[in-house]
């Protein structure tokens, strides 16, 4: 069995990025839900992300491996908005105007290059063989559907329900979005599927 396709080795190689991104969410949870408004967690936050950054040069063990390094990005982006536009709703944006830009690419990789530059690399990842092209295309829904349910989430939801779902709810609907988009992607039929 090889380490890719040995799960426990996975959660060996996976498990303190992992980690870190919950930390992370956590920590915009909880400054979020102490402050009268986003920016500061937001700015919080990034600091938390840019800490772990330098840790990483300090530490073994791969602290940014995964999505850790993506969602430091996502920090970042957010703490810029925070900062340019001083409003809530632009920090509630992030998720939004990320997973649409994320969706923008997926698809302009599976429709322009049959998934030869994103898809290719996300293959690396995965343990069993999947379509680039069907992949990208994939995570192009995916970007999109969560792109749409935060702006949903965000517009008509209040800012206590927000942080919930930009801290949890989220996660629980890119998981069960991503479990599709692997059996979209796989080359071999899944038994019972049409």
């Amino acid at each position: 069995m090889t380490e890719q396709s040995d799960p426990t080795l996975q959660w060996q190689r996976n498990k303190h990025s992992l980690l870190v991104d919950i930390g992370l969410a956590a920590v915009f949870f909880v400054a979020g839900s102490l402050s009268d408004d986003l920016a500061l967690p937001a700015l919080i936050t990034a600091g938390a992300g840019l800490g772990v950054v330098v840790a990483q040069r300090f530490v073994k063990v791969d602290l940014l491996g995964g999505l850790a390094l993506f969602g430091v990005l996502t920090l970042l982006v957010s703490a810029g908005l925070a900062l340019a536009f001083q409003d809530d709703w632009a920090v509630k944006m992030r998720s939004t105007l990320l997973g649409g830009f994320i969706a923008l690419l997926m698809a302009g990789d599976a429709f322009f290059n049959n998934g030869g530059y994103f898809g290719a690399r996300l293959l690396r990842y995965m343990p069993e063989p999947l379509d680039a092209r069907r992949l990208t295309l994939g995570m192009a829904i995916l970007g999109l559907v969560s792109a749409l349910a935060n702006w949903a989430v965000a517009s008509w939801l209040s800012k206590a329900m927000w942080l919930y779902y930009t801290s949890f709810g989220d996660l629980v609907l890119s998981i069960l979005l991503m479990v599709w988009v692997l059996r979209y992607a796989r080359l071999e039929p899944v038994p019972g599927d049409p």
